[in-house]
């Protein structure tokens, strides 16, 4: 990729107008019935074999609406024929359990508590012919009903979950081990801080990742308004001590959450809506743990205070978001930058 020599190194005291070689070309994300509506950023996520389940809140009403590979949508059922609802963006991740894999859509109810669905696409990849309830996530599990819960998918068909406090700024997490079907008690980490919902990323070597980082990524707003991250090294219990990611004389400040994705070559991003004018920033962020650059949307797309998801395929950089861009408004998608040509990173430091 061309330009590769204006990613910035650690420490930058200025932002950057976009990324590389990023365009404007916002399309819209849609499903069968044509572009997706809604009054909340939407999730995805994709499994091995590239099929991709998006999950969002109606425009109109609270119900989770899912449309597997851009296809029709459906409602999420709650049971006794209703249907789930939610004041809050759903998150979706996918795990790996050696088969066909599980989407899972995680969302916090109107009452506080934090529920899954899972759902496993039959024989033929296709969604299921009856989706299947909400579970309740257990140890009381739950976060102010306007705020939505962060998760990261595990190997062994494993995840952890991350949601800030119904009564006060600590952040919690839990770990589902996915082989033994067992969730371990809720703990908060140290030192995060936040008002707003936490997220989190996680990427584990699969043999072939050419700078793996073996390890889970937590990012938050603190109650400053700029971002923290802390990270975990996958299979211990211990985060390191949240430090701020934050360029003087930039804009990289939010009172909203944020978003995270990392790449399969060690290299990932930390992405908000700015404070000042609901524009979008991202850090890079590496394996190591330092971080380098912040770089500002270049079509000045807005997204109205909601964050901006980062999705990261490979090693290839999207943002989803709700708003406006390039002459477009609704739930809209660019491809932003490709990591692969990025020199392989340092070692992770602990």
């Amino acid at each position: 990729m061309a330009g590769e020599a204006s990613i910035a190194a650690d420490g930058p005291s200025a932002a950057v107008w976009g990324f590389p070689g990023e365009g404007s070309d916002w399309k819209p994300v849609t499903y069968g019935g044509g572009a997706i509506t809604s009054r909340s950023t939407p999730g995805e996520a994709r499994d091995e074999r590239g099929n991709i389940l998006h999950a969002w809140r109606g425009a109109s009403n609270d119900y989770i609406y899912i449309a597997l590979n851009n296809g029709p949508s459906y409602r999420l059922p709650a049971g006794a024929g209703t249907f789930a609802q939610t004041w809050t963006p759903p998150k979706v991740i996918w795990t790996d359990d050696g088969g066909r894999g599980n989407f899972r859509i995680f969302h916090t109810g109107t009452e506080g508590h934090v529920y899954q669905h899972r759902v496993q696409l039959d024989s033929s990849y296709q969604l299921p012919g009856d989706l299947p309830d909400p579970t309740k996530i257990p140890n009381d599990t739950r976060t102010s009903a306007t705020l939505p819960v962060g998760a990261a998918a595990l190997p062994n068909n494993s995840f952890m979950l991350a949601w800030n406090s119904q009564s006060n700024d600590a952040i919690w997490t839990t770990y589902y081990n996915g082989e033994a079907a067992t969730y371990t008690s809720p703990r908060v980490i140290p030192g995060a801080l936040s008002k707003d919902a936490p997220a989190l990323a996680a990427q584990v070597d699969t043999g072939s990742d050419p700078a793996p980082w073996n390890q889970i990524v937590l990012a938050f707003t603190g109650t400053d308004n700029n971002i923290y991250m802390s990270r975990q090294r996958y299979g211990t219990s211990t985060w390191t001590n949240p430090f701020k990611v934050y360029a003087s004389g930039t804009s990289g400040y939010t009172r909203s959450g944020p978003s995270v994705a990392l790449s399969r070559n060690g290299y990932g991003v930390i992405s908000l809506t700015e404070d000042r004018d609901n524009t979008i920033g991202s850090y890079i962020i590496s394996r190591d743990g330092g971080w380098s650059g912040y770089y500002e949307e270049n079509s000045f797309a807005n997204t109205y205070g909601k964050t901006p998801l980062a999705v990261i395929a490979g090693t290839n950089l999207y943002y989803v978001i709700n708003g406006t861009g390039g002459g477009q408004n609704g739930v809209l998608w660019k491809e932003v930058y490709d990591f692969a040509a990025m020199p392989k990173p340092p070692a992770p430091q602990w």
